[in-house]
């Protein structure tokens, strides 16, 4: 049940029918600067989207461990290979 009567707003409220929305930016600045934290990621930028994929564990292990070396993610490894493979497509 939803207090109406505390004035104090929590990050999240329930709406009707269990929708959930999040707390405006004027009410986030007026509670003082954002935590410290990880860095916004590619699940929050909008032009990306999650896609899974299935994959031999012996070759995923083996990529992870020489993404690690170089410093890279997988998802920008797929992506370099994408763009590779529709630019010579073209």
């Amino acid at each position: 049940m939803l207090d109406t009567q505390n004035p104090v707003m929590s990050t999240r409220q329930t709406q009707p029918h269990g929708v959930t929305s999040r707390r405006s930016e004027e009410q986030a600045k007026a509670t003082g600067p954002k935590k410290s934290g990880r860095k916004p990621g590619k699940h929050s930028d909008e032009r990306y989207t999650q896609t899974s994929i299935y994959l031999p564990i012996e070759l995923r292990n083996r990529v992870r461990a020489k993404l690690y070396e170089q410093g890279m993610e997988m998802s920008g490894l797929v992506e370099d290979m994408l763009q590779n493979w529709l630019s010579k497509q073209q």
